[in-house]
């Protein structure tokens, strides 16, 4: 029999596997068999799909992992229930900044360093759960692999930021000040303020939205009138305490960027307005973002 040739590009996959028919297993075998492999034999077909697990070379499993992570072309990395040895993988890939995609299960917590970064939510309940995940990655992997793709990441971050204020003139550091409160002012527009030409999500292409809501993040602004698009999801969260408190905006911040896509956000420590695209993604992040919230005795009302 001739063998086949072996495909150029390699995707690896990051998670808990466990073993044999562990609640683990299974749950890596949906992930693997019913959404990333046939994303990649339908649309990628460059690519061959490969966990630590599957790997077929003779050899020490650890070292293999570790080549792995280092040369693949794409990681996606399934955060679900937050496993060591995952959380110690992603660290690898973030550390050399190659592109990886962060995947979950649904309702499951998101740590603090990654939580401004986008993970694509999936469930498993009913058949066309598995079609939504499938098209939300088949989006992020064609951003990820896009030629210009910037990799963006706790470590490249930071890295960056580091960098520039080593490297950085005086004047540079003025502009980048002035830079910097030209975007908090804009973040604090209110949404039926005139929209920004340049900003607008429709004539954006989605690996450049999630760059530019990444940035905004990253820089501590509060995107309120970053996107405009026709429909929208209105969501009002309170804490549980009438006081308010002093970290609101920014835990109101990181929980609805763990659920939702090109959003905005304005208001104060009482109060949080957001203002999501009403597109499959968020409509679907809704019911896991009001979990979670309730978990953080916040109050959370759509409208």
């Amino acid at each position: 029999m001739t063998k086949l040739p072996k495909k150029p590009k390699l995707c690896f996959i990051v998670g808990p596997i466990g073993a044999d028919d562990s609640d683990d297993r299974i749950h890596a075998d949906w992930l693997l068999e019913g959404i990333i492999a046939p994303v990649f034999e339908e649309h990628f077909e460059e690519f061959r799909v490969e966990r630590a697990d599957k790997i077929s070379d003779p050899g020490r499993i650890d070292a293999q992992v570790i080549t792995a992570l280092l040369n693949a072309d794409l990681v996606i990395a399934d955060l679900t229930t937050l496993n060591p040895n995952a959380f110690y993988e992603i660290g690898i890939r973030h550390t050399i900044q190659k592109p990886i995609i962060h995947m979950r299960l649904e309702n499951q917590p998101i740590p603090f360093d990654v939580a401004s970064f986008r993970t694509i939510s999936f469930s498993r309940k009913r058949p066309r759960d598995l079609e939504v995940a499938r098209e939300l990655l088949r989006s992020a992997v064609s951003a990820a692999i896009a030629d210009g793709h910037m990799v963006d990441n706790p470590v490249t971050f930071s890295r960056g930021k580091v960098e520039f204020e080593k490297t950085a003139t005086p004047p540079e550091k003025i502009i980048q000040d002035q830079l910097s409160a030209i975007v908090r002012r804009l973040g604090a527009i209110e949404a039926g303020a005139p929209q920004i030409p340049w900003l607008r999500s429709d004539d954006l292409s989605y690996g450049d939205r999630l760059h530019v809501r990444n940035h905004l993040v990253h820089n501590d602004v509060k995107p309120t009138n970053a996107f405009r698009d026709v429909g929208k999801i209105r969501i009002e969260i309170r804490p549980d305490s009438p006081q308010g408190i002093p970290s609101f905006q920014d835990d109101v911040e990181r929980l609805v960027a763990s659920h939702l896509t090109d959003f905005s956000l304005s208001g104060d420590s009482v109060t949080a307005i957001v203002l999501a695209a009403d597109n499959a993604f968020n409509r679907k992040g809704i019911e896991p973002l009001q979990k979670d919230a309730i978990e953080q005795e916040l109050q959370v009302r759509i409208r």
